[in-house]
């Protein structure tokens, strides 16, 4: 996964790498991990290339004249009392003109008044080797979020050929058993942002409160909006108020809360914790 922001710049640097030189096991990803993980800013600022001098390449696609807002920006996450629990994964290798190129993504725990919380940031380099060590030439990241970027949609998170209302009744029929509520989340595949709510769902913050409290069910609304409308109109969901779009419902069937004006239709923007109050003011009281 190469992030278009590199690409202008990749041909600049692979041209320095033109001479031949005995080729060395590529292992940066691990190197640049173990320096974050064990916050080593030392270790990490000599994985950047000195000749030529690496770039950052900014959210707007222009580099910058040096490496420096990369090296700041992770300095300030591992300082003291900023972030901590780093987790590294690796999202996508290829070699491109003699670099290669990775995408990764990195997961962190941030202390909140509210407790320990995970934040996001992706990140891509562009390595080149030089002499028997490979050094980062290229670089450049996101913002530090707090929802979880849907960088691998699922393409079955909505079943396009599901009976929606047999799903809603298997629903409540479990959750009945176990003094649960249904959610029901009206979306497509297609949408960016379900993907998003999803996977606060299921990201450790939130995910206890969801399996204890609630059963969820993911109705498509298919590629023109207007799917299961019917069952939009009588949970009051206004679709047109985009999408995600919930209701949630008692066991018994009965409507407790429709969601009326597309407040979560940007997922990508809320805040774990707003999703965590919602749960918990309409969970309901599972049996011991």
């Amino acid at each position: 996964m190469l992030n278009h922001l590199l690409l202008p710049l990749v041909l600049s640097f692979s041209l320095v790498s033109a001479a031949q030189i005995k080729p060395v096991t590529f292992d940066g990803i691990d190197k640049w991990k173990s320096a974050l993980t064990d916050a080593n800013m030392r270790s990490m600022k000599n994985l950047y290339s000195s000749d030529p001098a690496a770039r950052f390449i900014g959210s707007d696609g222009k580099p910058a004249p040096d490496i420096a807002p990369e090296i700041d920006f992770w300095q300030g996450l591992i300082a003291p009392s900023a972030m901590s629990a780093f987790e590294v994964t690796t999202l996508g290798e290829k070699d491109d003109n003699g670099l290669h190129i990775v995408s990764l993504a990195i997961a962190m725990k941030a202390n909140t008044p509210q407790g320990p919380r995970t934040r996001y940031v992706t990140e891509q380099q562009a390595w080149q080797q030089q002499g028997d060590a490979w050094h980062i030439v290229l670089a450049t990241h996101s913002a530090v979020v707090k929802m979880r970027p849907a960088l691998k949609m699922n393409p079955h998170l909505y079943d396009t050929s599901a009976d929606a209302k047999v799903e809603i009744k298997h629903a409540l029929t479990e959750a009945a058993k176990d003094h649960q509520r249904v959610i029901l989340v009206f979306g497509g595949n297609w949408c960016y942002d379900c993907h998003v709510l999803d996977q606060a769902f299921h990201q450790p913050d939130v995910a206890p409160l969801v399996e204890k409290h609630f059963r969820v069910v993911h109705i498509d609304i298919g590629d023109d909006g207007k799917k299961n409308g019917d069952l939009a109109a009588e949970y009051k969901v206004p679709l047109n108020k985009g999408v995600p779009a919930l209701a949630l419902l008692d066991s018994d069937g009965k409507l407790l809360f429709s969601q009326t004006n597309g407040e979560w239709e940007s997922a990508r923007t809320l805040d774990p914790d707003e999703v965590i109050a919602f749960l918990d003011k309409w969970k309901g009281t599972p049996q011991p």
